[in-house]
């Protein structure tokens, strides 16, 4: 419970607008119709994101990884000069929250830590102070009520627009599932570059996978056992070759799925299969037939979707609207483009 609770304030954080202290002229990174973006408030977002992405094993702070760390702040500073621009137009529009909502929405979030110290401790491994947090709440509150007011009259939905979509989308959720097929494979690359795959020639590739095959074949051994031994494809390879293919999704090659197809349960294909990335071995497990639920069923999940959908495109098409009437100045961005907008 307690990861879902980070992941939410992670989010929240992530897309907020974070406010800093006063600036001077060497220290701003950009200005939004006058507005001027500190370097201190574009280190606290990078820094913030930093910190979530080590929190999933990658740390953008060494030497290795400089390039993707450069580019995340201009990413971040991209999101920090949009965000500044929506505050304003919130501010215009006067839906920007009241302190009963902010205060309202911090309680919220200080109880689902359970206790105080959880909470501050939350904002401590973000190098956040509990003000931070404050107009985090703030601008991420007024976003949302100018997101509510620009799509208010987003209207729901036809009937026979939901009906064209069931129609269109039978195989995927949430409406259904196509056919699956459950298989076992193995790979021998040809030409791969891939660290811990041996280099073959097609000629190669093709000499291993016959051997592999004979000791499948010939030798009865477990189609599993030996794709850990020899199978090329290190993401499948530790679990027997398991692979799980939705048929006609376009999603795996197409020479695979066809030889796939052409199986039974329980056989091997007979030669191997080459694809775009080398030789194949195929052994299909198991079919699961496609299932579709009746419409009345997922009919307000449709709706739902749809009419979601229509609101984001409006809220897209405003925020593009106004960064073309908008005065940016990013002084970051690569000096070979001209970011700014008169």
């Amino acid at each position: 419970m307690k990861k879902i609770i980070s992941l939410g304030l992670t989010m929240l954080l992530v897309f907020a607008l974070l406010s800093g202290c006063a600036n001077n002229k060497a220290n701003v990174v950009a200005t939004v119709n006058g507005k001027e973006i500190s370097r201190t408030e574009l280190d606290k977002r990078v820094n913030f994101t930093i910190e979530s992405y080590k929190m999933q094993g990658l740390d953008l702070t060494t030497k290795e990884n400089s390039a993707m760390r450069q580019q995340l702040e201009q990413g971040e500073l991209e999101k920090l000069i949009q965000d500044t621009l929506l505050l304003q137009e919130a501010e215009k529009q006067k839906v920007t929250p009241s302190k009963e909502e902010i205060d309202n929405n911090i309680k919220q979030v200080k109880e689902s830590y359970g206790k105080e110290e959880e909470f501050k401790k939350a904002l401590e491994q973000f190098k956040l102070t509990e003000q931070d947090f404050r107009e985090l709440v703030v601008a991420e509150a007024a976003k949302k009520n100018l997101y509510d007011k620009v799509t208010a009259d987003v209207k729901k939905p036809t009937e026979e627009e939901i009906s064209k979509f069931y129609n269109q989308h039978k195989g995927a959720e949430p409406i259904g599932t196509p056919e699956r097929l459950e298989v076992k494979h193995m790979l021998f690359a040809i030409d791969s570059t891939q660290q811990g795959v041996p280099k073959r020639t097609d000629q190669e590739a093709l000499a291993a996978a016959k051997l592999a095959l004979a000791e499948v074949t010939q030798k009865g051994r477990e189609f599993a056992s030996v794709a850990r031994e020899v199978s090329d494809d290190l993401g499948t390879r530790e679990n027997g070759g398991s692979y799980t293919i939705d048929k006609g999704a376009g999603t795996t090659d197409p020479a695979f799925e066809k030889a796939a197809v052409a199986l039974q349960p329980g056989q091997v294909t007979k030669e191997p299969v080459k694809s775009s990335y080398g030789y194949h071995l195929i052994k299909l497990e198991k079919v699961t037939p496609a299932t579709q639920k009746p419409l009345e069923e997922v009919k307000d999940l449709i709706a739902s979707q749809l009419e979601g959908e229509a609101k984001q495109a409006k809220f897209s098409q405003f925020i593009s609207d106004l960064q073309k009437n908008a005065k940016i100045d990013n002084k970051l961005a690569p000096k070979s483009g001209d970011s700014s907008k008169k």
